[in-house]
């Protein structure tokens, strides 16, 4: 079966839940209410894809550093990095690197261009003294900064991200999503240097995106469909958020032979999907002209009910 989809539409804000939402909603995911219809390959912990291309933040990172004196030739760093100022070390995974810098910020003659790449939450490594470039990344946050080893001392630093969690799930009139349906949910910045850009996407149930402190655009659209749900969200630094993006959509079954071609257009905007065969797809309340085949039927879709649209009389 094939469907070709054009120009979803808004039609209700998301919510967020606080209290006790905040705790049924842990709760129903613990206990996979929500997997109905979805791969079992999906994980409620899995991490956010990240989409944006954005640049390491070079100024006003917060750092602690602390200095041990050691034998020469044992000089060196060790990098570990915080949520926020007043939070416990990541455990996670951070990708770091590390090169030797120059004057200028470029790379000094005859050193290799990296002197570390890894995926770990600590790293530990023996470096001659002099200044390195660090850069760091963890969610969709990056930062770099110049750094010092000194002759003599052992440097631990620590970066602070500044970085918070946001889990998302999508809901069609406040049930569950269906088999096959699935949420995509995509953030944008709102605020800072980034504003206006795509910085991550999850299409998985109660999936965690690590953001940057600050203000986002949430949008969440349920495929295959038009409904598009969007809501303003804030993430503070070591604080997780969960919100709930509820689609007040309905449910339109084409039920036509496998071979039939179909075209349903929205009659209130320019949306309209086609496809051959049967398909299920999620629609804004509305009125709907649906053709395949040498037959034309108005669909009239409402939030919350299934409308099965015959191909045949």
């Amino acid at each position: 079966m094939h469907v070709t989809l054009s120009r979803a539409r808004e039609h209700h804000r998301g919510r967020l839940l606080t209290g006790a939402a905040l705790t049924l909603a842990g709760t129903l995911l613990a206990a996979g209410f929500f997997a109905t219809g979805l791969n079992a390959a999906q994980r409620a912990d899995a991490d956010a894809i990240i989409t944006g291309s954005v640049e390491p933040q070079k100024t006003d990172i917060p750092f602690e550093l602390r200095i041990e004196v050691t034998k020469l030739g044992h000089e060196g760093m060790e990098l570990s990095a915080r949520l926020s100022e007043d939070g416990g070390l990541i455990t996670r995974p951070v990708h770091w690197k590390v090169r030797r810098a120059t004057a200028d910020g470029g790379l000094a003659a005859g050193s290799p261009q990296e002197l570390l790449e890894a995926e770990e939450p600590v790293s530990n490594l023996f470096l001659e003294p002099g200044t390195y470039t660090i850069e760091a990344t963890y969610g969709s946050v990056s930062i770099a900064r110049d750094v010092e080893v000194l002759k003599g001392h052992y440097m631990v630093y620590t970066f602070v991200f500044n970085v918070g969690g946001l889990r998302t799930l999508s809901t069609l009139a406040s049930e569950p999503l269906p088999a096959p349906f699935r949420a995509v949910h995509k953030i944008y910045a709102k605020s800072g240097e980034t504003f206006g850009q795509l910085i991550a996407t999850s299409d998985v149930p109660g999936g965690l995106m690590r953001l940057g402190a600050g203000n986002y655009r949430l949008e969440s659209v349920i495929e295959p469909g038009n409904t598009v749900t969007r809501t303003d969200v804030s993430i503070k630094p070591g604080i997780l958020t969960t919100l709930q993006l509820d689609h007040q959509a309905g449910i339109a079954t084409v039920n036509t032979d496998a071979a039939t071609a179909w075209t349903i257009t929205d009659r209130n905007s320019s949306w309209s999907a086609s496809g051959t065969g049967p398909q299920q797809l999620t629609l804004a309340p509305g009125t709907y002209d649906w053709t395949g085949g040498q037959k034309t039927r108005m669909v009239i879709i409402e939030a919350g009910n299934r409308t099965e649209v015959q191909g045949t009389d």
